[in-house]
């Protein structure tokens, strides 16, 4: 073992010491201009010095390019210069995506977007769409960065800028890898390399190479990518990008794992977490980790891997990173598969297909696919237009400019203006008849249910009543309590249809108020148990909560107690008798998870894509023969959303089913 370390050891700095070289990467540029910001006078002066200091320092230096940004907005206050600023906040922006701080990054990207767009700054708008992209990228949130991809391309050829539309071919190309679309990935980047060569830009023909790589490494075809990453490797270090050399070294640290090499990939993969550190990259920092887990996993040293990968998981959580979750809760399996630890690998496999089946779904990988192809023809519809468009500036050269006068530019005002007065009332229009026929659909569904749900059980209780009237000194004592408990559970079906039916009225007209506050979910749940316990116990029905203490979320206290009464009530209703009902809990962040689960009749695949749809208005009755509006879980979905969470459901026939929201923590 000694001797394993030694040969690690020596390994190691033979690395360091080969890769060190090319990153005594010049700092001339930075210097000079440090020097320039110190001496310069005026306030253009220093803010043209720390423009550049930003622009140079935010992929490499990002704490300085946030520093010098902050500098720089503080001049544009007094002195302002929109231009200026909104490639200070892209800037700043991009730093913010190498230190993880994602959403302050967002933040800047908006604010510079919307500025853009007020002054109709074309290029600044290209700059702010790649830039979203970055973000959208590090957040594996792929459907959002191919739309800012789509419109970044789209942005740089209305502006003729060719490096911009390489960026963006790369950024959409990255899309398809995630999605594993491997032949529309390389054909994007072929693209952007044919571009990036005609512009003689190295350092983008290296990220091409760096990238290519990586397909070729998730089709297996390994010596191809070592090749790539080679040729990428050699340009990043002429180039002296440190980001760009950590960034390959760690590929071929995954190639090398692949292909056995593994003392040689946890030396590359150490390498590589040393440049991320110095970089303070967290969102890379959290992959090596991840990484290098593996690597001592492959070398048998259990203890140091679930060390490397707690830490992964960790910083991964906290930057929102789900592909690094995703690899580190594989990782996580299979560390404990090798333990013998079987629990912990099925707990681990578990939780790695729900987040896989999140990243990749059917319906974002549908999305991607409409938006790709909606860019397309709208690209192709521009290109006819500008055609048309050359053909009509040729003929207008034609005519003499001196026949243009005051009486053109009155006629002009004055057809805008009423062109402008109709298209507003014709949007007004739109408006009031989108809100008619919404109103008009909520008016039908609610006599609907009315006519069908709250007619039967009234009718029930009505006949209840007046036997109960008739024949109440002929009644015997059991007789006597079946028919109250009868009257008591129709009043209360009742009492919860129209408590649903009010709720759902107040959000169909948007008269329902939100007040959000902290909302103990320990303590609601105890609440909401008590209402349902005597329909539980009618079916013989275990109820058990597991809320943890402290589980506090930031919500409507009011939304929420519908929530749980509907999801409990739900849960009810379609357990058999002698089942289970639970309810738990999990921090997740900065986000509490409430789940409901039971071992009922359960449903398939197709039945519970429909459960949220408004439009959709059915109820199956329950194992006691239970009826419903199908309102409640309508309404589960409207009020988790207005409080900024999210409602799922996993379930199959005969296994029961799992209602699952998040919220916001309180503050």
């Amino acid at each position: 073992m000694k001797k394993r370390n030694v040969k690690v050891f020596f390994g190691f700095m033979v690395i360091v010491v080969f890769l060190s070289m090319p990153l005594l990467w010049a700092t001339e540029v930075v210097e000079e201009l440090e020097n320039r910001l110190q001496q310069a006078a005026s306030p253009s002066e220093r803010l043209e010095c720390l423009s550049g200091l930003v622009r140079i320092c935010m992929q490499e230096v990002p704490l300085k390019a946030w520093k010098y940004g902050s500098q720089a907005l503080q001049i544009l206050q007094e002195f302002p210069d929109d231009r200026v600023k909104i490639r200070v906040l892209n800037g700043m922006c991009w730093a913010c995506g190498v230190l993880g701080r994602y959403q302050e990054g967002l933040d800047m990207a908006r604010e510079a977007k919307t500025l853009a767009g007020e002054i109709n700054d074309k290029e600044g708008l290209a700059i702010t769409f790649a830039t979203i992209t970055n973000i959208y990228l590090n957040l594996s949130d792929f459907d959002t960065a191919l739309d800012y991809a789509l419109k970044a391309r789209a942005m740089n050829e209305t502006v003729g800028n060719k490096r911009g539309i390489a960026s963006a071919l790369n950024s959409i190309a990255r899309v398809h890898r995630h999605q594993k679309k491997y032949e529309e990935a390389l054909t994007n980047y072929q693209e952007a390399m044919k571009i990036t060569e005609e512009l003689g830009n190295n350092e983008n023909a290296a990220w091409i190479l760096n990238n290519m790589g990586t397909v070729y490494w998730e089709l297996k075809q390994y010596q191809t990518a070592l090749e790539l990453y080679a040729r990428g490797l050699k340009i990043m270090k002429e180039v002296e990008s440190k980001i760009g050399i950590a960034q390959i070294i760690y590929n071929i640290a995954c190639v090398y794992s692949k292909t056995g090499k593994h003392t040689e990939a946890l030396q590359y993969d150490m390498k590589a977490l040393e440049l991320f550190q110095e970089l303070e990259n967290k969102g890379q920092i959290a992959y090596t980790y991840g990484s290098i887990g593996r690597d001592y996993r492959n070398l048998k040293d259990y203890p140091k891997a679930l060390d490397y990968l707690d830490k992964g998981l960790k910083m991964a959580i906290e930057l929102g990173v789900k592909v690094a979750e995703e690899a580190i809760y594989e990782e996580y399996t299979q560390v404990y598969e090798a333990m013998g630890d079987y629990q912990n690998a099925l707990l681990y496999h578990k939780r790695f297909k729900n987040i896989s089946d999140d990243i990749l779904n059917e319906d974002i990988n549908e999305r991607i696919a409409k938006k790709q192809v909606s860019y397309d023809l709208e690209r192709t519809e521009k290109e006819n237009q500008l055609l048309k468009k050359n053909n009509q500036i040729q003929k207008m050269e034609l005519i003499s400019l001196t026949m243009l006068s005051v009486l053109v530019l009155i006629i002009a005002i004055v057809t805008y203006n009423r062109y402008r007065t109709r298209k507003k009332a014709e949007q007004v229009l739109r408006v009031s008849e989108q809100k008619l026929k919404k109103m008009n659909a909520a008016k039908d569904k609610l006599f609907t249910i009315i006519a069908h749900d709250l007619g039967s059980p009234l009718n029930s209780l009505l006949l209840s009543a007046g036997h109960l009237e008739n024949h109440f000194q002929s009644l015997g004592e059991e007789e006597l309590e079946e028919f109250i408990h009868n009257i008591y559970k129709q009043t209360r079906d009742m009492s919860d249809l129209l408590e649903n039916l009010l709720q759902w009225a107040m959000v169909q007209i948007g008269k329902i108020e939100q007040n959000p506050e902290t909302v103990d979910f320990r303590l609601l749940t105890e609440e909401t148990l008590e209402q349902i316990e005597y329909s539980a116990q009618k079916k013989k029905i275990h109820l058990a909560s597991h809320i943890m203490e402290n589980t506090f979320a930031w919500a409507d206290k009011q939304m929420m107690k519908s929530v749980m009464r509907n999801l409990l009530a739900n849960a009810v209703k379609y357990t058999h008798p002698g089942g289970e009902v639970k309810i738990t809990s999990t921090d997740a962040g900065n986000r509490v998870e409430i789940t409901v689960s039971d071992n009922g009749v359960g449903m398939d695949k197709e039945k519970a894509e429909r459960l949220f749809m408004e439009e959709v208005h059915e109820s199956t009755r329950g194992t006691a023969s239970e009826k419903g509006t199908g309102l409640g879980l309508v309404l589960c979905k409207e009020f988790v959303e207005k409080n900024g969470g999210e409602i799922r459901v996993q379930s199959q026939p005969d296994q029961g089913s799992h209602f699952s929201f998040t919220l916001p923590k309180h503050h």
